[in-house]
């Protein structure tokens, strides 16, 4: 009996206890993220193709040759609405981004995007085949794709303005 309950504790604790080796508010680790066939740093980016909020199509393929970051968001994610500004101000500052609406109805992603006066392309990730790409499981996330096309850096969240400049900065 005393066997039994042991082993249904032990087994609880295992199942229970995160194995990506930070606490609640640490980002996760590449190896708790890492998906089977979803590119990783160092992978080439996935191609993103797919219609974009204002009916024109969106490529990343078409961007070859420079750095890109790439944020997957929706209207109904706060954390997203705090990355817009800054999202917008590395666009402006010549950086090319591209957002995939994910889990969200175009309309209301379109309205959000007018809303924070988001005017780079926008594709719509209609059926999850884009995110499936890229692993993302959980919004927002943000990568940061070379000039040679490779991913460069990974955001599994939003944790600073500052950060997200940072690493857009730091793309090569």
């Amino acid at each position: 009996m005393l066997a039994g309950a042991l082993a249904l504790g032990v087994g609880t604790y295992v199942l229970t206890t995160p194995d990506d080796g930070g606490g609640g508010d640490d980002p996760p680790s590449d190896a708790a993220v890492s998906i089977a066939g979803v590119a990783e740093r160092g992978d080439p980016a996935p191609d993103v193709r797919a219609p974009g909020l204002d009916g024109d199509p969106v490529r990343l393929s078409e961007l070859r040759g420079e750095p890109v970051v790439i944020n997957f968001w929706a209207s109904w994610c706060h954390p997203c609405r705090r990355e817009f500004p800054v999202l917008r101000e590395i666009y402006e500052d010549g950086t090319a981004v591209i957002g995939v609406v994910f889990d969200d109805i175009a309309s209301d992603a379109e309205a959000f995007a007018d809303e924070m006066d988001a005017t780079w392309p926008m594709a719509i990730d209609e059926d999850g085949a884009i995110g499936r790409a890229y692993g993302v499981r959980g919004l927002p996330q943000t990568f940061f794709v070379g000039s040679d096309g490779t991913i460069q850096d990974r955001l599994y969240r939003f944790t600073s303005e500052e950060e997200l400049r940072e690493r857009a900065r730091a793309l090569e």
